[in-house]
């Protein structure tokens, strides 16, 4: 009776172990993400049919600034004020962002069930101005786009079993900012000559 115990929990250690063995053999969060629409692709897993944000946790809203046009600059060591005209247009696109390393670029991918799946994904912005610059100064026209930031892990469903699987989750967590278009501010950045008059990082979000 003691042999048949020490083999019994010897075929379960070996069971339990050869379980945990397998839990290497699945796809990593890289390759679930590059396999996503609109993705890069990976060479472990097909394509999968959609990517779907879940577990999804409300982050506050965020102003993100992009620049209108062109800068105009008063450098040429004038005494005058210049008056130009300021702004052009630009479309802001939903970015998504990893909280890990995972060197995949998500640029492009489609990812649903977010706020995105109810608005839309991007937004464009255009006006003009006239402005007057005094001597040593540069300006550019920017706008502030309100933006719905949401966190959470990512479902990824194929039409067939990857690693005996149809529906996998990553482990890591994203971070998808979706423009919202009823709610932009315009301003002028001023800034001193020889600085980039596109840095908008003085800006509040």
């Amino acid at each position: 009776m003691f042999v048949n115990a020490a083999f019994a929990l010897s075929l379960l250690s070996a069971t339990y172990a050869l379980t945990i063995g397998r839990r290497d053999d699945q796809p990593s969060d890289a390759d679930l993400l590059a396999s996503c629409p609109g993705g890069p692709g990976s060479s472990v897993v097909e394509k999968a049919d959609r990517c779907t944000l879940i577990n999804i946790a409300n982050n506050p809203y965020i102003r993100v600034w992009s620049v209108l046009g062109d800068p105009q600059l008063n450098c040429g060591g004038g005494t005058e004020d210049i008056v130009v005209t300021l702004g052009g247009s630009t479309t802001v696109e939903q970015t998504t962002e990893v909280n890990a390393d995972l060197g995949v670029d998500l640029d492009g991918i489609s990812i649903g069930g977010g706020v995105s799946t109810s608005s839309s994904s991007s937004s464009t912005e255009s006006q003009t101005i006239q402005y007057n610059i005094p001597p040593g100064q540069q300006a550019v026209y920017v706008a502030g786009i309100e933006h719905t930031s949401q966190t959470g892990n990512i479902q990824v469903n194929y039409g067939d079993r990857q690693f005996g699987h149809f529906i996998w989750f990553t482990g890591a967590t994203v971070t998808q900012l979706t423009p919202n278009s009823n709610d932009v501010e315009y301003t002028v950045l001023q800034t001193a000559c020889g600085t980039d008059p596109r840095d908008v990082s003085s800006l509040p979000q």
